[in-house]
């Protein structure tokens, strides 16, 4: 009788045993799984145009225009139609993600978050990828208003008809029927300013795609 017990108790523990190692590795691997899911979906997010458009199409309408804005919102706005000095923190320092990455200016993406976070007074949530990545980025993740239209302190982004790294300026002034902006540019001009008539399509950029404006400060 008590042998019998014995091996009744062994048997139960061992079926335990099996159950709980089964029951772990069940549990354990759906956990891993998403996560590694998760990261690759981060880490792809910028590598497809699809991407971008797919989760664009679920992003919110874009509040406002450039319409809404009066002369009297943007008399506040003081353009930047100089280089700014290299003791600028916005520009020359660890506080702009660009420079602290060693891609400071000349580059145009440094300078344009740099003068962002100049206007803003703290640091933008602007795309820390290439310039071509800007307007996109910022669609997709509904961040800042974006649109069509130039107004002062807007992000202008442009990408290359060959795919390659894009460009982004400032708006510094729209005058009549010129758009004015603040730019830098990689192995070029640290800081130089260029003109576009407002009805050009490309502004001012004939061989390169002109993708739209991102509204970091409407200044109202």
């Amino acid at each position: 009788m008590l042998k019998r017990a014995a091996m009744f108790f062994a048997a139960f523990a061992f079926i335990a045993c099996v159950l709980t190692v089964i029951s772990a590795a069940v549990c354990e691997e759906p956990a891993s799984a998403v996560t590694e899911l998760s990261k690759g979906a981060t880490e792809s997010a910028y590598d497809s145009t699809d991407a971008y458009e797919t989760v664009a199409e679920t992003a919110e309408t874009p509040t406002g225009s450039a319409d809404e804005y009066s002369e009297q919102d943007t008399l506040s706005y003081t353009p930047r139609l100089s280089a700014p000095s290299y003791d600028n923190a916005c520009y020359y320092s660890d506080d702009n993600a660009f420079y602290a990455a060693s891609y400071g200016m000349p580059n145009c993406t440094c300078y344009a978050w740099g003068r962002a976070y100049e206007l803003l007074g703290e640091k933008p949530e602007l795309c820390l990828y290439d310039a071509g990545c800007w307007y996109d980025y910022n669609r997709t993740y509904g961040i800042y208003d974006y649109g069509d239209e130039p107004e002062p302190g807007a992000i202008a982004c442009w990408s290359y008809a060959d795919g390659g790294p894009g460009h982004v300026a400032v708006v510094e002034s729209v005058d009549s029927d010129t758009v004015t902006f603040s730019n830098s540019a990689y192995q070029g001009a640290e800081f130089y300013v260029s003109d576009a008539p407002v009805s050009d399509p490309s502004c001012g950029m004939p061989n390169w795609i002109f993708q739209g404006y991102i509204y970091v400060d409407r200044y109202v």
